[in-house]
């Protein structure tokens, strides 16, 4: 019987270890709750309501140009790697945001993302613009000039490609994202440039209620009401 216990526990461990990997990864935290929860019409939002909305992004005042696919964005998030020996290595962790909105039919609500702290927010993005480097696969002289930023650059010593990749995560301007966070009511004596309400809706986010943002396709999804 040995024989096949140790086997079914070794298998059952990986098992084990797969599913924590993927429960807890951060897509997924989003998708749980996303999923299971109706989009609402900002009109309707009730002051401290934790609610979904769905709609596209857009910007206040100038966009962010995404570093590597030179798209106007809210919200980019540029990772890239180089390979070392056998292992892949860290090598840039770029984050960058704005204050933005997100606009359901005619209504806008307000994301303040420059005043949340980290832990009151979570965010999952699509890697929708990837690509790699080496050997006789040479980068242009955009990428150079933002590894250059970095003091980074995609040759070694001896003018060698080295072996990079590349993945970007925006949020596109006009992209439909669904978010969802505490809403809160204001009323404002100047308007916001791009928005011309004088009542506005902020979607905020605590330790327990996070804000959630992502463009998962899966979030965006109608959740069907139960007879």
């Amino acid at each position: 019987m040995t024989e096949f216990i140790i086997p079914a526990l070794f298998f059952i461990g990986i098992g084990a270890i797969i599913f924590v990997s993927v429960y807890y990864n951060n897509k997924y935290k989003i998708l749980r709750v996303l999923k299971k929860v109706r989009r609402k019409a900002i009109h309707s939002v009730r002051e401290n309501e934790y609610v979904k909305i769905v709609g596209k992004a857009k910007h206040a005042g100038e966009p962010l140009i995404a570093p590597l696919s030179k798209r106007k964005c809210v919200y980019y998030d540029i990772k890239i790697k180089e390979k070392r020996g056998k292992h892949w290595r860290n090598i840039i962790n770029d984050v960058q945001f704005q204050d933005f909105f997100v606009q359901a039919g005619t209504e806008n609500a307000v994301i303040h993302l420059n005043t949340r702290r980290g832990f009151e927010r979570r965010i999952h993005l699509v890697a929708d613009h990837a690509f790699s480097s080496g050997f006789l696969n040479d980068v242009d002289e955009e990428v150079e000039r933002y590894l250059g930023q970095y003091g980074k650059n995609s040759t070694g010593a001896l003018g060698f490609n080295k072996t990079m990749r590349y993945t970007e995560r925006i949020i596109e301007v006009d992209e439909e994202i669904a978010v969802m966070g505490i809403g809160k009511w204001s009323t404002i004596d100047t308007p916001i440039d791009g928005y011309s309400d004088t009542r506005v809706l902020t979607l905020t986010g605590t330790s327990k209620q996070r804000l959630l943002i992502t463009d998962e396709p899966k979030a965006m999804k109608r959740v069907e009401r139960r007879l």
